[in-house]
């Protein structure tokens, strides 16, 4: 195929036209690919079916994205979930050439969890491999899997949690063949979507937050026997009558962490767009 759309503007014009029919109809939906022969996602309606491989083929989008545009669109939120889907046809010209798209959209998520820095060697490597696989000579499969395990294995010598562990984690989920994946993106979008929950809260210490997980832990030991019977127990109201103070600062915390990562998972589309406009 000549680029995106096969590098034909009628096809590109049908697509919008098709994903502005079911909006209008509100047929179209957001979440996990669906196709009910009336209406789904973004990916379902345009293919009338829910296979990324053949929207890859259809539309001229590489295998990695194909895969990518219905997380994105979820991640967009209802308010803004059609203007992402349909920015994602829009701003792509027929025939342009999106085959680098997906690596930089893994070297931009890898640059916001550090691996740059904090896992410099496999970091390299794995870009070697995608080098190889861009100049059209892929690496066998054996070698992302050794690659894969090796960067595992560094990840498991590294503590819990730490920035270190972090950055190796999400190169070893980014170390498949992107022109054979179709779930290595939205993947690693997770991970980094749960790094949000990673950041320091100055008003909920390690000291509190220790002191909030014995006491839960001591609660859910407690409460044991109960649960085993069938009985139903509500956790965080024993806590909170136990530890009023403890539990609400504990909770807004937890309410701080959620926003984080509604706010990082608000501005998915953005970066998949903007990458996605400047290769256009």
């Amino acid at each position: 195929m000549s680029g995106a759309f096969g590098g034909d503007p009628a096809v590109k014009a049908a697509l919008l036209d098709r994903l502005r029919a079911h909006a209008a109809d509100d047929t179209l939906r957001f979440g996990a690919t669906a196709w009910d022969g009336r209406g789904g996602t973004p990916l379902g309606v345009s293919t009338r079916g829910g296979d990324s491989a053949d929207y890859a083929d259809r539309f001229g989008y590489p295998l990695a994205l194909a895969g990518l545009l219905d997380p994105m669109t979820a991640y967009a939120g209802p308010d803004r979930a059609v203007d992402a889907a349909l920015a994602w046809v829009e701003r792509v010209p027929a025939g342009a050439d999106l085959s680098p798209v997906p690596e930089r959209i893994v070297d931009h998520l890898l640059g916001e969890m550090a691996a740059d820095r904090l896992a410099v060697s496999c970091r390299a490597e794995l870009g070697q491999l995608y080098h190889a696989e861009a100049s059209g000579t892929p690496p066998a499969r054996r070698d992302w899997a050794e690659l894969r395990r090796r960067i595992e294995r560094a990840a498991e010598e590294e503590p819990p949690s730490s920035d270190a562990r972090v950055a190796l984690t999400a190169c070893a989920t980014a170390c498949w063949p992107l022109t054979t994946s179709s779930s290595v993106l939205p993947t690693l979008i997770a991970v980094w979507l749960k790094d949000a929950s990673r950041v320091p809260d100055p008003e909920f210490g390690e000291a509190v937050r220790e002191r909030a997980h014995g006491m839960l832990d001591q609660i859910y030991r407690e409460t044991q026997p109960l649960r085993d019977a069938g009985e139903a127990v509500d956790i965080p109201a024993r806590f909170r009558a136990r530890a009023p103070a403890l539990a609400a600062a504990y909770e807004a915390q937890l309410a701080r962490a959620n926003a984080r990562y509604i706010d990082r998972a608000r501005s998915v589309p953005d970066m998949v767009l903007a990458h996605l406009a400047a290769v256009g």
